[in-house]
């Protein structure tokens, strides 16, 4: 089943900018990654836009605006979980710009202050400022660490392995085909031992220091 989160804020706030760093990133830790612009300006009438660029990595994308959907259909009435089917069935998320109306888990993109009332399902703040309150907040710069928790919140565990790793404390991404194999061969060697059935089970391992160099423990 497929997660979809929204990047949302205001004309000219960063919104595609955040996207296209999200998509580098999700796609290089092997998360099939798509990409919807949702607009309410005309879009069937093609001209160059920034969204270009996603076309450009390989990132499937639709053009949603209210004259029907950029190059494949001039239907209007869509439903967001079949149109990401219909168009995109092979991705694992899909990053929605725009759809501040749609009920999603989202990123506001901008001050906190500024995000109209009425806004929900925020996920985490994007901006400069920091957002403030409980819910996180990232700034140019830390997309890595937001791509993160969009993976944990939204992907890991729906698609991808339960297993993670951490290197001196700092969580490492795992691609997840590696991710199976070490859950597959960890378990696989725990399953003579006893209690450890359906148990979140830790390992510390540390490496044998190099020569010159400073040993680091990976849990």
């Amino acid at each position: 089943m497929k997660a979809f989160i929204a990047v949302s804020g205001f004309k000219d706030s960063g919104k595609t900018t955040l996207c296209l760093k999200l998509a580098a990133i999700l796609k290089g830790r092997g998360i099939r990654v798509g990409f919807i612009k949702r607009t309410h300006e005309k879009i069937l009438a093609l001209q160059g836009t920034d969204t270009d660029l996603l076309l450009e990595r390989q990132i499937p994308t639709i053009l949603w605006g209210r004259d029907g959907i950029r190059e494949e259909t001039r239907e209007t009435e869509f439903e967001l979980e079949s149109m990401a089917d219909r168009f995109m069935p092979d991705v694992d998320i899909v990053l929605v710009e725009g759809g501040k109306d749609l009920p999603l888990p989202r990123i506001w993109v901008g001050p906190a202050a500024n995000c109209p009332e009425g806004i929900g399902g925020i996920l985490a703040w994007y901006c400069r400022e920091g957002g403030g309150g409980q819910v996180p907040s990232f700034g140019p710069g830390e997309e890595e660490q937001l791509a993160c928790l969009i993976v944990e919140r939204l992907v890991r565990g729906k698609d991808l392995p339960a297993i993670s790793l951490h290197v001196d404390g700092r969580k490492i991404f795992l691609k997840p085909f590696l991710a199976s194999f070490l859950q597959e061969s960890i378990q696989g060697m725990l399953q003579p031992l006893k209690n450890t059935e359906g148990r979140d089970v830790s390992i510390h391992i540390r490496r044998k220091d190099p020569p010159g160099g400073e040993g680091g423990g990976i849990s």
